[in-house]
């Protein structure tokens, strides 16, 4: 007879059974939410910048610009009886090159990550392509705006060749020329300002109006909440609209907010950029767009690269560009 109570059989089934039946209650009582919570991110340069796309790799990206005068002749050109001198037209020829830069990075996934995704409601190569797609319009806003520095390249709100002042002093005395302290018709002042000193630059020809105003967020937030007027029905951003130099001859002024501008100007003061959001004055190429290359296998992993091109921002007339800076 044993020495030993006898001990009761445990089968391997059974403890699966009590783990599944586990596994099956956390899950009845956990709900995962269907919608990935991406990052909270914003790029606004399509907004902002004209882009045109296609062209492939390059090196570089050039424009011809030219200058005419004219040589002999009377003043104006003007023509006389017996006239044997007359003017001759001459045109000067550069070339103006703009950078290119070129974009690149990869994701990988392990074939056993791959299959245990399987088992989820979620695909992982659409994810880690959504970080990808959003790291390259972030790339695009930088360049679009600041440009980078380690190359020696600006972008909107920073170009070292744009004409930039400081805003008006309030009307009550003092240095103070933020907006924050000025009335609806100091900042139309202001913008109006801005608006005729473009015009006037480029012969007040009719493309030559700006269209688009860049102000910071607080700025703009402002114009909407405060309000004009004893009956206080129309903010400072409508009144603004409506009785600026643009909308006065009959073209659309588009004022919107934008993070880069927030201590961009001379001395980190605030920045208010206004320019003609049209491609024939202003923009930027994408040569190459974002494009998957084909995956590669290595060892138990997928690895698929992404490549992509653009080019710095190309002021083509940059007088069509102004900085008002202390708003």
């Amino acid at each position: 007879m044993s020495k030993f109570p006898k001990m009761p059989v445990r089968r391997a089934n059974d403890r699966m059974a009590a783990n599944d039946a586990m596994a099956f209650l956390e899950k009845e009582l956990e709900k995962v939410d269907a919608k990935l919570l991406e990052p909270l991110k914003s790029t606004l340069w399509p907004r902002d910048m004209p882009v045109k796309t296609g062209g492939g790799f390059l090196e570089n990206i050039a424009a011809i610009d030219v200058n005419y005068a004219s040589t002999g002749g009377e003043e104006d050109n003007l023509i006389f009886d017996n006239a044997n001198d007359i003017p001759v037209i001459q045109a000067d020829l550069g070339k103006t090159v703009w950078k290119v830069f070129n974009w690149a990075e990869y994701w990988t996934l392990s074939y056993i990550q791959k299959e245990k995704f399987k088992k989820t409601a979620r695909n992982a190569e659409d994810i880690l392509n959504k970080g990808i797609h959003l790291h390259f319009d972030q790339f695009c806003d930088r360049n679009v705006y600041k440009g980078f520095t380690k190359v020696g390249t600006t972008g909107l709100i920073n170009n070292a060749a744009v004409t930039r002042v400081t805003a008006d002093p309030h009307t009550e005395g003092g240095t103070d020329t933020e907006w924050s302290n000025k009335s609806a018709d100091e900042i139309l002042a202001d913008i109006n300002r801005a608006l005729t000193a473009v015009w006037a630059a480029n012969d007040m020809a009719d493309n030559a109006l700006p269209n688009h105003i860049l102000i910071p967020v607080e700025q703009f937030g402002a114009l909407v909440t405060r309000k004009v007027g004893d009956d206080g029905d129309k903010s400072i951003l409508t009144y603004v609209k409506e009785n600026n130099i643009t909308s006065q001859q009959g073209k659309n002024l588009v004022i919107s907010p934008c993070k880069y501008c927030y201590h961009a100007g001379t001395n980190s003061t605030d920045r208010m950029v206004v320019y003609i959001n049209d491609a024939d004055m202003i923009e930027f190429e994408m040569t190459q767009p974002l494009t998957r290359w084909e995956m590669e296998r290595v060892s138990l992993a997928y690895k698929t690269p992404y490549v992509g091109q653009i080019s710095e921002v190309k002021f083509k007339y940059p007088t069509t560009v102004y900085y008002m800076d202390g708003i």
